[in-house]
């Protein structure tokens, strides 16, 4: 079975972002099912901002999923919309408001809601986090 992930609670005023992940890496692990993309959304975009440093005995859950889509080759997709509102901004979109640096991690990727719509038409379930 091909899932998608849709993640829209807070990094770190929620477990949304932690119990995704946890998901993700049981799918991945298990073997029987794929992952076709994840999907942050609203204050889950949070989770994309380069800048964010949480306390040396607390996880980075951010850097936690890059290095999961790094070793699944999964994308992580971040709604732009959602992330610009909240300051999230790639190289072009620092340009287009005339900032002076961009603050998206790697490997996330600025993408539009069609994005959604595309990992919702090529998976069997979407399960969302909030």
């Amino acid at each position: 079975m091909k899932f998608s992930l849709f993640i829209t609670g807070s990094p770190t005023s929620t477990k949304a972002c932690h119990s995704a992940l946890d998901f993700a890496l049981a799918l991945m692990r298990g073997g029987d099912h794929s992952l076709a993309g994840v999907f942050f959304y609203e204050d889950a975009t949070y989770i994309a901002n380069q800048f964010a440093m949480p306390p040396r005995d607390e996880c980075h859950i951010g850097q936690e999923w890059a290095d999961f889509a790094t070793q699944y080759e999964i994308p992580l997709y971040v709604c732009i919309a959602a992330a610009i509102r909240r300051g999230i901004v790639n190289d072009s979109e620092a340009k287009r408001y005339e900032l002076d640096t961009s603050n998206l991690a790697k490997p996330y990727q600025l993408e539009g809601l069609g994005t959604l719509i595309s990992l919702s038409s090529e998976s069997d379930r979407i399960v969302r986090f909030r």
